[in-house]
């Protein structure tokens, strides 16, 4: 069921911890109680049931594959040095920023988080940092069109939880893998593996990593390609993880340069 505007414009400002500023209470008088010193008795109607708002989930975070290109819709947005609401500010955003996502989402404090490139030239200017995607049908970032000299990014996928993906084209050594695990919400801990298996070949353990309450973030480079000249071709990922998790497959110089 479609959530009435009002109440997701409601749930926006009280989950503010990721836009600029914190929203001033707007304090109401209430009417159902009869006046002091009246000689009538009451008769107001019984005050109005207050309707609770929904409590957003993952289904209501906006889903952008890495390689996307994605503008804010919100002014004030902030960009963190990590996944979640304890990460640094790194600078604010204005709506109409446009950005690039390598990587995302991943769950963290209840929100969806995205690791997103800079990709203008207007200020405030920033090399990559972490966004919230906000909820639908408000979301912090929408969809957006414009033009990218180049874009590394050629795969990217996220879950929760054990999956196959792929195939991806692998052409050499020349590339980058980014990942993010968090603990789903609720939980202590989890576990997170990847391994990238040939088309035809025996799968390559590629991550092993426990993770604890902050997320686990990391990145493979191109001497893991080096080391494993079977990645090349069409080559799947194979992970067994009860996280919340994203990897993103990027070349790191242009095919030919």
């Amino acid at each position: 069921m479609r959530r009435p505007p009002t109440a997701m414009l409601l749930l926006t400002l009280i989950l503010g911890g990721c836009l600029f500023g914190s929203p001033s209470a707007s304090p109401s008088s209430s009417d159902g109680a009869s006046q002091a010193g009246s000689a009538q008795p009451s008769t107001s109607a019984p005050a109005p049931t207050t309707t609770p708002v929904p409590t957003p989930g993952p289904d209501d975070v906006p889903t952008f594959t890495a390689g996307t290109t994605v503008s804010t819709s919100a002014s004030g947005l902030r960009v963190r040095s990590g996944p979640g609401l304890s990460q640094g500010v790194l600078t604010l955003l204005p709506a109409g920023a446009n950005l690039v996502v390598e990587l995302g989402p991943v769950r963290v404090d209840s929100w969806g988080w995205y690791l997103v490139r800079d990709a203008d030239a207007d200020e405030p200017t920033f090399e990559e940092g972490w966004v919230a995607a906000g909820f639908m049908p408000s979301p912090y970032l929408v969809p957006a069109t414009f033009e990218l000299p180049f874009n590394p990014i050629v795969a990217g996928f996220a879950h929760d939880g054990n999956g196959e993906f792929g195939p991806v084209h692998i052409e050499d050594a020349n590339y980058v893998v980014l990942w993010v695990a968090s603990v789903l919400p609720g939980g202590n801990g989890c576990s997170f593996s990847a391994d990238l298996v040939p088309g035809s070949g025996t799968a390559v353990p590629a991550i092993r990593s426990t993770v604890g309450t902050a997320p686990a973030i990391g990145t493979l480079y191109g001497a893991f390609f080096a080391e494993h000249p079977e990645l090349v071709g069409d080559v799947f990922l194979r992970v067994t993880s009860d996280c919340s998790w994203a990897l993103s497959i990027a070349r790191s110089v242009p095919i030919g340069g």
